[in-house]
């Protein structure tokens, strides 16, 4: 998947470079045309590819890749928001796509009440979802706060994430996809891998924090023998810097499409190693 649900740091983006707002849909229009030439390029992802984009900047885009047949998926939270919020009110009306994914913040100490309000609601999505025949996708982001940052990476966010997901499942919320920080911890990787095997219906796909290409590879190796990973969910590691560059005038949109594609493919190939 390339994620291109960005919102909130392209707003901070373009407010720093006294930038409209406006050109936020050309950054996505951008994106979309990457994952174009990627799709032409690469018999995987035409089989596997997908795309993310948000309603509040790319509806034009949404309908038209829409329109030539792919896979396209929508956020149903707010960006930036803790607790979760809704993108839209009802939020159906910001999920057009062919999926849903909404992502929840989360960390076991957080207050009781903002825990039980974020599961009501993701509970409500999941419901909305299987009356509508969309599959949903969960993305959990876990905070560091003030453990040790290896220890964190290596046992705290893994056992976090476990936690989550095995909560989650006594509530009876068992999403298509898990979508999941990636570790170096191989122990780690097994941590999760477990926790989500729990319940076969359910796989994982990683995401990358805007990581190097070549730390996101690692990710995925440590990954390897995992029974429920099952692809990745990347954006601003493949579309950032050719999209900035786009619109500050420093390449055209098709070039910066082009290096989309490229980064992309790059990702594809590291995953597809890390399989065999």
């Amino acid at each position: 998947m390339l994620a291109a649900d960005h919102r909130w740091q392209w707003e901070e983006w373009c407010d720093a470079q006294q930038m409209p707002r406006e050109r936020i849909g050309e950054a996505k229009r951008v994106a979309c045309d990457g994952f174009l030439l990627a799709r032409e390029r690469s018999a995987a992802v035409r089989a596997y590819g997908a795309l993310l984009l948000d309603e509040q900047y790319a509806a034009p885009v949404i309908a038209d890749a829409l329109r030539a047949g792919l896979d396209v998926g929508t956020p149903a939270e707010q960006a930036g928001a803790f607790p979760l919020a809704w993108a839209a009110e009802p939020f159906s009306r910001a999920l057009t796509g062919a999926f849903a994914k909404v992502l929840v913040r989360y960390r076991p100490d957080d207050e009781a009440a903002v825990r039980e309000g974020q599961w009501q609601k993701l509970e409500a999505l999941q419901s909305w979802c299987r009356g509508a025949g969309k599959p949903l996708v969960v993305e959990i982001l876990v905070a560091r706060r003030g453990e040790p940052e290896d220890e964190f990476e290596e046992t705290g966010r893994p056992a976090m994430l476990a936690g989550f997901i095995a909560d989650a499942y006594r509530r009876g919320l068992v999403p298509e996809f898990w979508k999941i920080e990636g570790t170096l911890s191989r122990a780690g990787a097994r941590t999760i891998d477990t926790a989500i095997a729990a319940n076969p219906l359910c796989r994982q796909i990683m995401l990358g924090k805007a990581a190097e290409i070549s730390t996101i590879g690692r990710w995925f190796a440590a990954a390897a023998e995992s029974r429920t990973a099952s692809g990745f969910a990347i954006g601003r590691s493949v579309f950032w810097a050719p999209s900035t560059a786009f619109l500050s005038g420093a390449t055209t949109a098709d070039r910066a499409a082009a290096d989309i594609a490229a980064n992309y493919l790059q990702l594809v190939d590291a995953w597809q190693q890390s399989r065999v």
